[in-house]
């Protein structure tokens, strides 16, 4: 017989506690955009909403985003979606989504894990809307970049070696980063050979980048005349995007994170103050990246490399699951773990309701709801054990208590 048979009483009223705070959505595949009328209040002061995910390719959160996201666009003027994707990819394919197919738009913008049949509608409403799809990632998201299908729109007499040496670039950088990425993923060391050859194709990537950042800047006072300055920012940045990712392609797994997050951080800053400076942002990423106030020894995510300006703005949003499946970057199926009692996970699990949200940003703490403000088991992924403080890193949480594997889209499982 066990020693302690029943739950304590702190654990139940801290059980109770959830359940009276949660707001609850009884079905989410029928779910309108009324049913996130809950939010209105909460968002109605901010600017940019971070939309978080606790392992990619989840079809419960790509669908329960692509709804807030309705919501978001329809109820409450947000005009700009800033993925966990490139920069160069997602604004390109944006701007030419009026003349290419709603797959093309999904195919040459995002990362192939969210090319999802949950995701479909979400990049119908960018497509046939004024809301705008923009990247915020250095890495490149997409097989085909259409960048240079960008260039040749523009009002602009771009020297054809200009265009050409451009696309050169994108095709490189694309080879190198599946190269080092693969092996990275596998956890295996690049051949020496191709080390070498990648060393001499990085200096020549150099020169070329650093003679398009020249032509560019002689371009400027045109770009200017015909008052198109942002264009010529953003091929600037995109450019500056390109010279960070070729320095650190070779680098080891941890200092490439620190680079990409910085990076990421960087874009989004920028993006809020130049390219979408009076627009409401949602912002799509893994929770790993979105938490606001997270410095470890070895990690600190873009959430929290943001200036306070951005900070005070934001309102962040992690999402989380109990029990199903998930999927790894590379498409490989996992089972998600049974959370321990009193994590995060367990607290949410008892809001009965398929799908729950919990508000915290201006809770004050109470006996029954500590774990809010004290460092808190969660399962990273769904698999791995960690700890954080969810008052210090986040301002709410989306919860699903059965996940299943997103369904990749028939028309674009093939890219």
């Amino acid at each position: 017989m066990p020693l302690f048979p029943f739950p304590s009483k702190k654990y139940k009223k801290s059980v109770e506690w959830v359940k009276q705070h949660s707001y609850k959505i009884d079905s989410l595949a029928n779910a309108e955009e009324h049913d996130f009328d809950f939010l209105e209040n909460r968002l109605r002061d901010k600017r940019i909403v971070w939309l978080g995910e606790n392992g990619h390719g989840i079809a419960e959160h790509n669908l329960l985003k692509c709804k807030l996201i309705h919501f978001l666009y329809h109820k409450m003027g947000f005009k700009v979606i800033a993925f966990e994707s490139g920069l160069c990819e997602c604004y390109s394919a944006n701007y030419l989504k009026e003349t290419i197919s709603l797959e093309e738009f999904m195919d040459t913008s995002i990362f192939s894990l969210w090319k999802t049949e949950e995701t479909l509608p979400l990049f119908k409403l960018i497509k046939n809307t004024d809301l705008n799809l923009i990247g915020f990632d250095f890495q490149p998201s997409s097989k085909r970049n259409v960048f240079v299908d960008f260039l040749n729109k523009l009002d602009m007499d771009f020297p054809l070696e200009f265009k050409k040496n451009f696309e050169n670039v994108d095709e490189a950088l694309m080879k190198w980063y599946t190269c080092f990425g693969s092996a990275k993923s596998n956890r295996k060391k690049v051949p020496k050979p191709v080390v070498k050859e990648f060393v001499l194709d990085q200096r020549k990537l150099a020169e070329c980048i650093s003679s398009l950042h020249k032509t560019l800047k002689g371009l400027e006072k045109d770009f200017d005349r015909k008052g198109m300055h942002v264009y010529f920012q953003v091929i600037q940045k995109v450019l500056e995007n390109e010279q960070v990712l070729l320095y650190n392609l070779a680098k080891g797994h941890r200092s490439y994170g620190k680079v990409r997050d910085q990076m990421m951080a960087n874009n989004l800053e920028w993006i809020c103050k130049e390219v979408y400076p009076n627009e409401k942002m949602i912002v799509w990423a893994h929770n790993g990246h979105i938490y606001k106030n997270l410095k470890t020894m070895l990690y600190k995510p873009m959430g929290s490399l943001v200036s306070p300006d951005i900070v005070r703005q934001s309102y962040y949003i992690g999402l989380f699951m109990y029990e199903g499946k998930a999927a790894f970057n590379n498409g490989i199926i996992y089972d998600i773990k049974k959370p321990p009692k009193k994590s995060l996970e367990d607290y949410m699990n008892h809001s009965n309701a398929p799908v729950s949200f919990l508000d915290f940003s201006d809770v004050l703490q109470t006996e029954s709801n500590k774990w809010i403000f004290r460092k808190t088991i969660f399962l990273e992924s769904g698999t791995m054990e960690n700890v954080m403080i969810p008052a210090d890193q986040l301002d709410g949480i989306f919860f699903c208590e059965k996940s299943v594997t997103a369904s990749l889209s028939q028309k674009l499982s093939a890219v």
